[in-house]
């Protein structure tokens, strides 16, 4: 062991060696971060510290888990009963299997141990149904809206009496009971309840903390005021809490993230060792020098200067374009430049400040024939026939689960309509059971024709059978075997339209990322799958290995990391936003933002900016470059600026 970590520079074998009490690794961009928690966790495992059981590793994303899964693999054969997963991933979890081993914290808690979780998705749908239950017009107080409230409450753990919006509050309060009636959670659900088990059942949280004696969390200053809390419980017996993060890459204030969790840690802690990473192994002397140039310029940040051994490297091409159009083509110039000169296009990334200005690229590359992706668009598991596939396996799972169900209750076409879904939900509220309940009980329900009723028992029989047949197949053959007999896949091969060609093709290719699932996962239950898919970012589904060029914004380049990177739109009101201005805190982590940007190019950087846009009536508005431009040391540029 002591062999391999002469792969590590002193700070990194300093942070790999450290035994007990908390640690605050400060990880610059590009300081190997996550190599220095994969040594660890091997280190003390090998030194005899700790057994693989006992430890617990969290990260933001299941890409981050898998490749922490992988290394910690290459470095040590007996790390399967190790915890390397998300902190939704580790709560949907914990929440599962007390809720099945303490039945007695159901009632208390809310949901059964086969609760669904609900995306974003199916979150909207909930939130469209209770502003209509209450009345509310949704033209003027969106679900998005109410969603992005929902889950700000339950990130921060408010209680009810603690919302100062009347409104809201009594919407928050039905969408939790129409959760419980659908034996339901959401995201912030996932670690807010079990925070709430941790608090309110001592013999629970004490089995977890005995659990997993040392505790790593990835990406400290993501966190939110839940994550830090659940972190805090979990890490109060034994105290072996290693924290890795970087302030200077708190970019995510507005889902929650708290960047006080990582300035106070050493408050929470007082006798935290604090070790910083300084020394980059990515990025060429002159992006560096770029980036460090701009980011220290924030008041608010732990003092820290990255350093590389790498060449110095290009310097940084700046384009003032003319106009947005102007500014696009410029860039697909370049990119057909690099690519005639040998550069590999999968490493190679457009960002921008929102999603909007990916449009004038998109076109652009598709007159130079250039591939493309745009990361974060549309995802796999967002399209209709994959999310009409998932309900039918998530209602054989729960039957509760209202959502789900109403979606596939005509799916494929059974000539179930709208209206007779309407008489049998107001049946179910009026007696106060289920959807579902409501359905096997449709002879009752009045105003409803004999034909549709036999429609509905034949749908209710063909659930039954899928139920039964759950427990006799493997994961892969059981969804095959629904797909199938729902009717649903052979649904989509009546037409032959190419859209309908593109949905089978989808469809199919989920089939075949069950198959993928299940070899991996041979004991794999419907809820285990289901949970795993519910969770995924839209970065875990992004391919770098295609030889496509990568569009995204800012915010979803986070932990990626490209040869060749154009930073686009660089003007005051973009980045920074102008929504930023007036505020010290936000004003900040716009400047953070550009850092990460920059941050992510390993040999190259471009920056440019547009001098007007389009204004939606017609004509056009004037630009100025962005404030956080002149912060760049000119002699950085390759041309005058």
């Amino acid at each position: 062991m002591d062999d391999i970590l002469s792969d590590l520079n002193p700070e990194q074998q300093k942070a790999v060696k450290i035994r007990k009490g908390p640690i605050l690794i400060l990880a610059g961009a590009g300081s190997g971060k996550t190599k220095v928690i994969t040594y660890r966790i091997a280190y003390l495992i090998h030194k005899g510290y700790a057994k693989p059981q006992d430890i617990l590793a969290i990260t933001f994303t299941n890409k981050a888990a898998d490749e922490m899964r992988t290394r910690i693999f290459k470095l040590m054969d007996n790390s399967q009963s190790m915890w390397v997963r998300t902190f939704h991933s580790t709560c949907a979890k914990i929440l599962r299997d007390t809720l099945f081993h303490r039945k007695h914290l159901q009632e208390i808690i809310g949901v059964t141990g086969n609760f669904t979780i609900y995306d974003e998705y199916d979150q909207t749908s909930l939130i469209k149904e209770c502003l209509d239950d209450l009345k509310i017009d949704s033209k003027n107080f969106s679900p998005s809206f109410v969603c992005s409230c929902v889950s700000r409450i339950k990130q921060d753990l408010q209680t009810t009496d603690t919302i100062d919006n009347d409104l809201i509050c009594s919407i928050y309060k039905y969408y939790n009971k129409k959760l419980k009636e659908y034996n339901a959670v959401d995201f912030g659900d996932l670690i807010m309840k079990v925070v709430e088990i941790f608090e309110k059942d001592k013999e629970t949280l004490e089995y977890y903390q005995e659990r997993f004696k040392y505790l790593m969390v990835d990406e400290y200053q993501d966190t939110n005021r839940a994550q830090y809390v659940l972190t805090k419980l979990l890490a109060e017996k034994y105290r072996n809490l290693c924290v890795v993060g970087d302030d200077d890459q708190s970019i995510y204030s507005w889902r929650g993230a708290e960047i006080r969790n990582i300035l106070d840690f050493e408050i929470d802690f007082p006798d935290a060792v604090v070790i910083k990473l300084e020394q980059n192994y990515r990025s060429t002397k002159t992006i560096l020098k770029a980036a460090s140039a701009v980011v220290k310029n924030n008041a608010h940040r732990k003092s820290k200067v990255l350093w590389c051994d790498n060449e110095d490297g290009e310097k940084v091409e700046f384009c003032a374009a003319e106009d947005v159009h102007t500014e696009a083509a410029y860039v697909a110039r370049k990119v057909v430049e690099l690519n005639l000169q040998g550069v590999d296009l999968s490493k190679v990334a457009i960002f921008y400040r929102v999603n909007y200005q990916s449009r004038v690229f998109e076109e652009c590359f598709v007159r130079f024939r250039i591939p493309y992706e745009v990361v974060g668009s549309l995802k796999f598991y967002e399209r209709s026939e994959i999310k009409n596939v998932l309900a039918y396996l998530k209602v054989i799972n729960n039957t509760r689960d209202s959502v789900s169900l109403k979606r596939i209750i005509n799916i494929p076409s059974r000539k179930i309509g709208y209206v007779t879904i309407e008489k049998v939900s107001a049946y179910s509220k009026e007696n106060m059971i289920s959807l579902y309940e409501a359905l096997l009980r449709i002879d009752d329900v009045k105003n409803i024709d004999k034909n549709t009723k036999n429609r509905i028992k034949h749908f209710i029989q063909m659930l039954k059978e899928f139920t039964v047949l759950r427990d006799r197949l493997n994961l892969y053959n059981f969804a095959l075997q629904v797909i199938e007999d729902s009717g649903y896949l052979a649904s989509l091969g009546q037409d032959k339209t190419e859209k309908d060609y593109f949905r089978r093709k989808n469809v199919e290719e989920l089939l075949i990322s069950i198959r993928d699932y299940t070899t991996q996962h041979p004991e794999a239950t419907i809820q285990d799958y289901l949970a795993d898919v519910s969770l995924r970012s839209e970065i875990d589904e992004w391919d770098g290995s295609t030889q496509r060029v990568s569009l995204m914004t800012l915010h979803n380049a986070k932990g990626l990391e490209f040869d060749t990177v154009f930073i686009t739109g660089l003007e005051n009101g973009l980045i920074p936003h102008r929504k930023s201005q007036e505020d010290e805190q936000q004003y900040e982590e716009e400047r953070r933002l550009l850092y990460v940007g920059i941050t992510r190019a390993r040999k190259k950087l471009f920056i440019t900016y547009a001098k007007q846009r389009d204004m939606l009536r017609g004509g056009f508005i004037y630009t100025t470059i962005s404030p956080f431009f002149r912060e760049i040391p000119y002699e950085l540029f390759a041309t005058t600026v």
